[in-house]
């Protein structure tokens, strides 16, 4: 049973939202990922750091295991999925936009079969999808920083 199972066609929109939507659950494990790999090294009952005491010639330091280890971690560059689909039905709509003086929006849903597709069909197509993680905003950047030298 594959993913396509259920129905015959199925709305290119609705598929790139699944896709969007599962790409950002997969962002938001890494990430929380990383949260907890960090809190390891604090003390949950005060927030104070973990911290081993260590002797350097004659003297004695106390430093946060923290800083003793690396905290490399995995993130996502850009995610491509590949998938064929033959287009089973074009439907057009049409609808009022106040933002250009009622004038009025066409789009259109395309509509995609993906049952009993065979790579040698000719009237099959090759669909690429390309998800990349932007840059931070610069004003979100500088929030951080800000927040950064609180610490």
């Amino acid at each position: 049973m594959g993913l396509f199972d259920k129905k015959k066609k199925y709305a290119l929109s609705d598929i790139l939202k699944g896709l969007y939507n599962a790409v950002g659950s997969a962002q938001e494990m890494l990430q929380a990922k990383q949260v907890q790999n960090l809190t390891r090294f604090w003390q949950t009952d005060d927030g104070k750091p973990l911290s081993q005491m260590l002797r350097v010639g004659n003297r004695e330091m106390n430093v946060p295991l923290i800083s003793l280890v690396s905290h490399s971690h995995l993130e996502m560059e850009d995610v491509e999925i590949k998938f064929k689909a033959r287009i089973g039905d074009v439907a057009s709509h049409s609808m009022h936009t106040r933002l250009d003086g009622n004038n009025v929006l066409n789009h259109s849903d395309l509509h995609l079969e993906m049952e009993g597709i065979k790579a040698t069909d000719n009237d099959v197509m090759d669909i690429t999808i390309r998800f990349k993680l932007k840059d931070t905003p610069e004003g979100v950047a500088r929030l951080s920083d800000e927040y950064n030298k609180l610490i």
